[in-house]
């Protein structure tokens, strides 16, 4: 019987023994088992995810600088976005918002040289850099009235806040659908001057309220020089008189219209005021406007006809007398105050 329990130990022992190696090779894969199971795994092992991540990562970076480098060649192309403006082929094709920021860039630009280099990238002038009257973009007013507005210079006034407004634009046609004297009360005539006159209340109040509200948020004030004094008969006529004035909307004065006057001409003394009162604008000056001479660029017309219009120059030797623009374009002549003639503003962004 004990040989027999010992038998059935020994068989038992032996199965054990085999369960045990069993176990063992597969644990320690010694049948190749355990192989197999990699493989399989490893058919999309860790290794190939993490390329295929970074493939990823590559082709998004590829992406961004094939971004980069269209955006690089849109640039050679003269298509930037240099202050957030694409350039676009002419001034009736931009935003007032687009043309805002381009006036930025504009008037930090330095000089007027520097500024026209970047008006010519934009389209806002000639290829050569000039003015020719065809720089205009539409606008409809807040009474309904369509009108445009003309590029006359760049860097050219000298903002109230400080720097250089970039862009400077005369209407193209009468702010209002009617013609306005200088001031309300005859009796005034031009004493002080703009400073004092009705028009110029006019102008920075109601008259700002008639531009479209995209446009009427980014005009800027600017610095105007005018005869402010005024002077009566043989009084005396000096450059002291001129001061300045800060604008949103305003009239131009003789020399931003037609430059320096002629020497030789009469009335010396009045003729230095009149040239202290600020400088000719680049489209007068490319346009050839000259001291008393029609130019075709200063015509304007209402309801049909041509108009005279203002301008806020005062006769130096009679206050009761603003200088005005004739009909066929000739500036420099004047009438009183109390005339009803077109208003022609200017203004800057």
């Amino acid at each position: 019987a004990l040989k027999k329990n010992g038998a059935k130990i020994g068989a038992v022992a032996a199965a054990v023994v085999v369960v045990v190696v069993l176990v063992a090779g597969f644990a320690t894969n010694w049948f190749g088992f355990a192989g197999v199971q990699s493989k399989e795994a490893e058919e999309v092992p860790a290794a190939s995810q993490g390329a295929e991540g970074q493939q990823g990562a590559d082709a998004a970076g590829q992406g961004a600088a094939e971004q980069q480098g269209d955006a690089a060649a849109e640039n050679a192309q003269g298509g930037s976005q240099a202050a957030g403006a694409a350039v676009k082929s002419a001034v009736e094709a931009y935003t007032w918002d687009e043309l805002s920021r381009i006036s930025a860039e504009i008037g930090a630009a330095g000089d007027e040289a520097a500024a026209i280099e970047v008006a010519k990238k934009y389209n806002l002038c000639t290829p050569e850099g000039k003015l020719d009257g065809t720089q205009v973009k539409s606008v409809a007013l807040a009474d309904g009235t369509q009108t445009t507005m003309q590029i006359v210079g760049f860097a050219h006034d000298g903002k109230t806040a400080g720097g250089k407004a970039g862009i400077t634009f005369v209407f193209g046609g009468p702010l209002v659908n009617q013609l306005l004297p200088m001031n309300d009360d005859d009796s005034i005539g031009a004493e002080g001057g703009w400073e004092s006159c009705s028009m110029r209340r006019y102008l920075n109040g109601d008259g700002l309220l008639m531009l479209p509200e995209e446009l009427k948020t980014i005009v800027v004030p600017v610095d105007k020089l005018t005869d402010n004094k005024g002077h009566e008969g043989d009084s005396e006529v000096a450059v002291s008189s001129v001061s300045t004035t800060s604008d949103y909307l305003w009239l131009f004065s003789n020399v931003e219209l037609s430059g320096v006057v002629p020497e030789g001409s009469e009335n010396e003394a009045a003729n230095e005021v009149f040239d202290a009162e600020g400088s000719e604008y680049k489209l007068f000056r490319d346009m050839g406007v000259s001291y008393l001479e029609a130019n075709a660029i200063l015509e304007r017309s209402f309801e049909g006809e041509q108009i005279w219009w203002w301008m806020r120059s005062p006769n130096p030797y009679n206050s009761g007398y603003f200088s005005f623009v004739r009909a066929e374009g000739a500036p420099h002549d004047a009438t009183y105050a109390g005339a009803d003639l077109g208003v022609i503003p200017g203004f800057c962004i």
